[in-house]
């Protein structure tokens, strides 16, 4: 074949080209360190920046928000609970004290009034606490507090309450009729009585309760067992009657003497004021024979600033009485907010309140408070007697023996009540030490899904590491070998150079 000067000059300038291309990829990869600089470039490295992009970014979103945004939500919560259970513990020491010793008037009224802060302290502080405008106990609804801010006389509820034959209370109380009476004699007085009486209790998470139905419904209240029968199917059984009284009635803790008292055959009575509900000793037998369930509906229509919302605890209904709107909630159960902490593994990070507050620290100081109620109430009509007692001249033997004997009654009840005042105040001490384990239990929980999730935290700075380095491994140039790769192609270029300046420096002449 013969070699034209033409084809000698193309050969050339094609080698030229190639290894200044090659030199601008070498010098492009010393300066950029970088292996590529457009896809078409290797396209094998290209596919794989995709790919290890892609999970170094989703790695982030996981390590850097979802995580993050966990922990601090769970970090609120356990900081929440942690509070309310030193709360807790303050005030069982408070409420030691009321059970240790008698105590004057005024520091019962002081040990209540400290109760009273603790229990508000623990709702309004702790449960109905929130992280980032979001609330952290109330379940799917993190928009609405625990909590109502407001006193709200427009909202009526029906509420659902269900409890288990163990949630009966075994509880003490004195009636009395024992009180001054004009021209009463001292046989009078003497006939009058005072008794303690022991009486079965069902205690509703809300006082002040209704006697009256929501608009719309036809029961004030109800309440049903629910059993098992030999299939293990569930009976419900509706009890009937019930009676509807208020905590005024001397008898309303006494449903045998209410039942002789009125004529009636009461199985059980609604003290809708005081929240309670009374049970027949039959009734309570069935219950614990059965093992029983027991299912209570109710109504209350109004609530004070920071009571808690029924919604939050139980299926309710709710009636607005200005906007006529009805709105039925479901059992709160399992209204979990889960995050996805990583590739298909997600977790709950939210604890709700019904889980770890239990509205019996209300109630059961209601109860104490009744029971204060009740001595200082006989210390005054006490302390009356005296004065009478002190004004009546000491020639109107009579009216003195009289009033003697009364005195001497009411110390009777005095002593009474202060014994249930004693038992209401160790109920206040078991009431602490069931809560605090609940809240334990809760605390618990959260603990062993929070080291899990620093389980998976940790886990996630390893994979991000790793990503990283093989992002950098596949993209990023080594710097020694992008120096030696810019000094071959120059010598290859400065040899292209150097060979087509002798080849092309020849003329016809050198062959003639």
């Amino acid at each position: 074949m013969r070699v034209t000067n033409s084809m000698i000059s193309n050969s050339a300038r094609q080698h030229i080209s190639t290894a200044k291309n090659k030199l601008m990829t070498a010098e492009e990869q010393y300066t950029t360190q970088k292996k590529i600089q457009r896809p078409s470039d290797d396209p094998t490295i290209a596919s794989r920046a995709l790919k290890f992009r892609n999970t170094v970014a989703q790695i982030a979103q996981y390590l850097e928000k979802n995580v993050e945004d966990a922990m601090d939500w769970m970090d609120n919560t356990e900081g929440a609970m942690t509070n309310a259970s030193s709360v807790l513990k303050n005030m069982k020491g408070v409420l030691n004290e009321g059970a240790n010793g008698p105590l004057a008037a005024q520091q019962r009224t002081s040990v209540l009034a400290q109760v009273r802060e603790y229990a508000n302290s623990i709702f309004e502080e702790e449960a109905n606490s929130n992280y980032a405008g979001r609330y952290l106990f109330t379940g799917y609804r993190t928009d609405t507090s625990l909590l109502f801010p407001t006193a709200s006389e427009s909202l009526e509820y029906k509420i659902t309450q269900k409890f288990e034959s163990t949630d009966i209370d075994l509880i003490r109380n004195v009636t009395s009729n024992i009180a001054y009476q004009e021209n009463a004699t001292a046989e009078d007085y003497a006939a009058m009585e005072t008794k303690i009486n022991e009486c079965y209790r069902i205690q509703l998470a809300y006082n002040n309760c209704s006697k009256d139905p929501i608009t719309g419904e036809t029961d004030a209240f109800s309440m049903n067992l629910v059993t098992k029968d030999a299939d293990g199917n569930l009976q419900t059984t509706a009890v009937d009657p019930i009676g509807i009284v208020s905590k005024d009635d001397p008898y309303a803790y006494d449903l045998e003497q209410y039942n002789q008292e009125n004529g009636t055959h009461y199985t059980a009575l609604y003290i809708y004021d005081a929240g309670d509900v009374v049970l027949s000793e039959d009734l309570y037998s069935q219950i614990q024979s059965e093992e029983a369930s027991i299912t209570i509906d109710y109504t209350k229509k109004s609530f004070d600033k920071n009571a808690i919302r029924p919604e939050m605890y139980f299926e309710c209904t709710s009636y607005n009485t200005v906007s006529m709107k009805t709105v039925h909630y479901n059992e709160p159960t399992d209204q979990n907010l889960d995050y996805e902490i990583n590739t298909r593994q997600t977790l709950t990070v939210n604890t709700q309140a019904k889980d770890a507050f239990s509205t019996d620290i209300y109630r059961v100081l209601d109860y104490i408070e009744q029971a204060i109620n009740g001595v200082t109430d006989v210390e005054k009509r006490i302390t009356e007697v005296e004065k009478q007692i002190a004004n009546t001249p000491e020639n109107d033997t009579e009216t003195l023996e009289a009033l003697k004997t009364l005195k001497e009654s009411l110390e009777n009840e005095q002593e009474l009540r202060v014994s249930v005042m004693n038992s209401a105040f160790g109920m206040g001490l078991t009431m602490v030490d069931t809560v605090s384990q609940k809240l334990d239990v809760a605390v618990a929980e959260l603990g062993a899904k929070y080291n899990r999730l620093q389980l998976t935290y940790d886990k996630l700075l390893d994979q991000q590491t790793i990503a990283e380095e093989q992002l950098s491994d596949n993209e990023e140039m080594d710097i020694s070998d992008a120096i030696i790769n810019l000094t071959q192609a120059d010598n290859l270029y400065q040899a292209s150079l150097s060979a087509t300046a002798k080849i092309l420096g020849n003329s016809l002449l050198n062959y003639i």
